[in-house]
Formats: structure tokens, sequence, C-alpha cells
């Protein structure tokens, strides 16, 4: 079975379009979001719409706290909760009501979804966890493979006999062992921070065991500009060039 994994899509429906064009051409047997799906880029509400119309689950990210929970706006720094404050304002009250009911985490046999960190956090960071700290929540974890975003950076850390390793994820085929523990950093279809403005998403495949991590050309240019006509802050688009 293969399952492809989109993370931090963050309202940049034009790269969204984009991935699932490739998405409908690799065969996959489900595709899943990891949250963030909203924030930052100019067209949240089709974002969301894509995603319904697709029947494409998705986790909760920290940028759908933001919008459905006031409590929450205070976390963020000034230009992201001005990003969060306008997408407000462009999400109807439906769609609000359907981000509402994201959960926190989806478990599918052997695989976890969530989008900051396991077993269910939408907000905790990656880097600011020791790797002893990770050691411990991966032993505990029930599945081998769990799939997170919020970095916007790829990568993937092994468990292996009680041992944890690190190691960035590029584009390519990686076979992995089923034999040990996996959290993988799937990237970010929208805002991708690793110097490259590729939209990022992977594949699973359950049967070979093989992680695939696609990198998907786009109209970068077509976002950066409504990004700029939406009044949302420079540093959206700027990040995209």
């Amino acid at each position: 079975m293969k399952t492809a994994i989109l993370s931090d899509i963050h309202g940049n429906a034009t790269a969204l379009e984009a991935v699932l064009k490739d998405v409908d051409s690799c065969a996959v047997n489900m595709v899943l979001s990891l949250g963030d799906n909203i924030g930052y880029g100019p067209e949240p509400e089709k974002v969301i719409d894509i995603l319904r119309s697709r029947k494409i689950p998705s986790v909760t990210g920290n940028h759908e706290l933001g919008v459905t929970r006031p409590d929450f706006l205070p976390l963020f720094n000034p230009i992201a909760r001005k990003s969060i404050e306008m997408t407000i304002d462009m999400l109807s009250e439906n769609c609000i009501h359907h981000i509402e009911n994201f959960p926190n985490a989806i478990v599918k046999d052997d695989l976890r979804f969530v989008h900051g960190f396991p077993p269910e956090s939408p907000t905790k960071y990656l880097f600011e966890l020791s790797d002893n700290e990770i050691e411990n929540s991966l032993s505990v974890m029930v599945e081998r493979y769990c799939f997170i975003g919020h970095t916007h950076d790829l990568e993937i850390l092994i468990l292996e006999n009680d041992r944890l390793t690190r190691h960035p994820l590029e584009k390519g085929i990686f076979p992995l062992n089923p034999k040990n523990k996996y959290l993988i950093n799937s990237g970010s279809v929208g805002q991708p921070r690793d110097g490259n403005s590729q939209a990022k998403y992977v594949i699973w495949d359950s049967i070979t065991h093989e992680l695939t991590v696609k990198y998907i050309t786009y109209n970068i240019f077509d976002t950066v500009k409504k990004i700029y006509n939406a009044g949302l802050p420079d540093q959206h688009a700027l990040r995209l060039l």
C-alpha cells in the first residue's frame, strides 16, 4: 500500500495542485496531510476545499490551532500572528468549523501521523527535544513509523537497537528496515525552508518498505504575486524566492 504524506501546505494552493498532479501519477492508495494547511499563504480556503473535495484527511497543525483557538495566538511570533489573523478573515465559518474537527493524530496500521511530535502534539518542535527524549518517545511508541511536519525540514530519525541516529533527506528512494523505528519529517509543500523552493512531499510503500522523497516544481511566482496582492507579510513571499 502506498501512502502520500503532505505537510505544511500553508495556503499555497498552486503548490498543492502541482503536488496532487504528481501524486495522481504514482498510483498511491491514500493521501494524508500533516496539518498547517493554512497560514502564511494567500489561498487558505482553496487549500481546505481541495483537501475536502478529494477526501484527504488531515491532523491539526499549530496554525489550525491559531485559527480555532484564540488562546494560542500569543504563542506565535508577531509576523506569524499577523498572518494567522489575516487567515481567519479569509476563511468562511463553514471552513473554520471543518478545521475544528481535525484530530491531533491519525493512526493507520503501523503508521502514526502527527504535526509536531508523537504521540499527538501539534505544537512541539523536534529541535526542542534532546536525543534522549526522542529515544524514549520512540521506544514506547506502538507504531514503527511516525510522520511529522512542523519544522519544514526533511529529515529521518532512526531508532535501531536502542540507538538514535539522524539523517537529512533529499530527493530519492530510501529502503527502510522494518525492524527499526522511524520518525520521518516530511518537509513542506507550500513553505520549504531548506533553500530549495520546490514543493516537497513523501510516499511510503508498506509493501517494499521504501520511502520516496519527491521534489515538485510549480509556478512559485504565481504564489508570490498572490501573497503580495493579499497584503500578507513580505517575508512569506521572500521565503519562496
